[in-house]
């Protein structure tokens, strides 16, 4: 009887577990852990899946050069079935809004990417029907950069959030609804610490955008227009997520 009541609590404590810390056990899986365990592990995730974007990036720069990496970059991200298609199928598919067609809906993939939901403050304000904006009054990248001097929050800006934010944003949206425009109104650095990092607005407009010929005031003011614009939106990809036509 005792023995059975000790079996029992160990079992109980063991399916609760906030971290790892004490023996090693024989067998575990996400059921043994709590809801502070588990988001312990998908910050873990969202690091590693930073680091390793990070570490290919520098790593083919110093090997081939960063034009080459860059193109690489881009490719692995933004390609038919890359990671960026990947993100956009397996969020919604798992949190189940994959059948959705709300203007909102590609704002939910972002809401629930592992670096984001763990490293950036994302806030949504509704302005109209047709009209949103996101402000991030938290972000680990141009945070990064402010820590580590201009040189370091050029890269960041020029890299990230100028290239992989704003191409990514726009390309994943248009997946969903063709007809939604992504454009900032303003990117890091940030004048004040009270400020956000970055301002964006996605608007529902009445027919397909066209990134290529219009990149937008904000895009075109500061040299962010790239020759690949021109493959955001095609009436082939559009609306490929909602619809579920998956590469």
């Amino acid at each position: 009887m005792f023995a059975s009541i000790v079996w029992k609590a160990i079992m109980s404590s063991d399916a609760d577990m906030d971290d790892y810390s004490g023996p090693f056990q024989g067998r575990i899986n996400l059921d043994s852990f709590s809801k502070e365990g588990l988001k312990k592990l998908v910050r873990i995730g969202g690091s590693i899946y930073g680091t390793v974007n990070r570490q290919w990036y520098l790593a083919v720069a110093e090997e081939f050069g960063e034009e080459v990496a860059d193109r690489l970059h881009h490719k692995t991200w933004f390609a038919p079935g890359g990671a960026g298609d990947h993100e956009n199928e397996i969020i919604s598919e798992m949190m189940g809004f994959r059948d959705e067609k709300e203007m909102t809906t590609g704002l939910k993939v972002w809401q629930c990417l592992p670096a984001m939901i763990e490293d950036m403050e994302l806030t949504f304000t509704q302005i109209s029907d047709t009209e949103w904006e996101m402000h991030t009054p938290r972000c680990h990248v141009p945070e990064a950069g402010e820590a580590g001097g201009p040189e370091l929050m050029n890269y960041m800006v020029n890299k990230i959030c100028g290239h992989l934010e704003l191409f990514g944003f726009r390309h994943g949206m248009a997946r969903w609804n063709s007809n939604i425009r992504i454009d900032p109104i303003k990117l890091p650095p940030r004048a004040d610490t009270s400020e956000p990092h970055c301002r964006w607005r996605i608007t529902l407009t009445e027919g397909l955008v066209d990134y290529a010929n219009e990149p937008g005031e904000y895009v075109k003011e500061h040299g962010l227009e790239r020759e690949s614009d021109v493959h955001i939106v095609t009436v082939q990809e559009g609306s490929k997520y909602s619809e579920g036509r998956f590469d």
